[in-house]
C-alpha cells in the first residue's frame, strides 16, 4: 500500500511539473534549432507557420526575412543565443526576449506567445538592434529625486 501511494504521489508531482512547463518554450526551441541548422529564413517561416491567424502574405514575410538578412549579414558568425527576460501575463500569454549573439554585435529577438484552445502559437516575432540605450537605462542605479 505504501509503495502504491508513493507511486501515485510521484506521478502526481511529475504531472504538476509537466503542466507548469507548458509555456510555449518548445516553439522557441524549434525556432532556434532551425535558425542554427537551416538559417534565419527557415526559422522565420516556421514562426509564421505556428499561427494560422497570421496572413500568409508572401510579400510581408519576405520583407521581414530581407530586413533580418540585412542585419545578420553585417554581424559575422552566429555565436548563440541567450534568454534575457520572460514575462507571463496570465496563463495564456507570454513575452520572451533573447539576445542572439554574433561576432560583431547582438540582435534582440522578441517573441509573443499565445495559447489558444488548440495550443501555443507565436503571435508575434520582432527583432531589433537599437536596444543599448534601453538596457543602459534599466541598469542605472540612480535615485529619481
Amino acid at each position: 500500500m505504501k509503495k502504491s501511494l508513493f507511486t501515485i504521489m510521484l506521478l502526481g508531482s511529475l504531472t504538476a511539473v509537466a503542466q507548469t512547463k507548458d509555456d510555449g518554450q518548445e516553439l522557441i526551441k524549434t525556432f532556434f534549432d532551425l535558425y542554427k541548422t537551416k538559417g534565419y529564413e527557415a526559422a522565420v517561416r516556421y514562426s509564421w507557420s505556428t499561427n494560422k491567424w497570421i496572413p500568409t502574405a508572401p510579400e510581408e514575410m519576405n520583407n521581414i526575412i530581407l530586413a533580418l538578412g540585412k542585419e545578420v549579414d553585417q554581424m559575422g558568425d552566429f555565436i548563440g543565443q541567450e534568454e534575457l527576460k520572460s514575462k507571463k501575463v496570465g496563463s495564456r500569454f507570454r513575452i520572451v526576449s533573447y539576445l542572439v549573439y554574433y561576432q560583431r554585435d547582438p540582435i534582440r529577438f522578441t517573441f509573443e506567445l499565445y495559447k489558444n484552445n488548440t495550443g501555443w502559437e507565436i503571435s508575434d516575432f520582432v527583432f531589433d538592434t537599437q536596444f543599448e540605450e534601453e538596457i543602459e537605462i534599466s541598469i542605472k542605479l540612480t535615485d529619481s529625486n
